[in-house]
């Protein structure tokens, strides 16, 4: 509801997300889906291109911060997920590689 005051108070503007990374790309996509807005690429785009048309304010007081803390979240439970496969699978050390001096 309140999106859509929003919506009706200020110009819509279409915004283009570039997002590599595609478990990124898939929250983002979800976020917008779940305020009711349409995520769209324009043919030709990349896979890693979002589009929305939407609030500025809409944009940079909810859906941007949202998005942010969520991504913040799924990395932290991407690499713990990764890191225990990883130790349980291939092997036990998973620190990183030795750093040595340069010849």
């Amino acid at each position: 509801a309140r999106l859509r005051q929003l919506e009706e108070s200020q110009p819509l503007k279409e915004y283009r997300f570039s997002l590599p990374d595609p478990w990124s790309r898939r929250l983002f996509v979800a976020l917008a889906r779940r305020y009711g807005l349409v995520p769209y690429r324009e043919h030709g785009q990349r896979r890693t291109t979002v589009m929305l048309r939407t609030s500025a304010k809409f944009v940079d007081e909810t859906l941007w911060p949202e998005f942010l803390e969520l991504q913040g979240e799924l990395s932290r439970q991407l690499e713990a997920v990764t890191l225990r496969i990883i130790h349980q699978a291939v092997h036990a050390d998973i620190g990183d590689a030795d750093e040595r001096a340069a010849p």
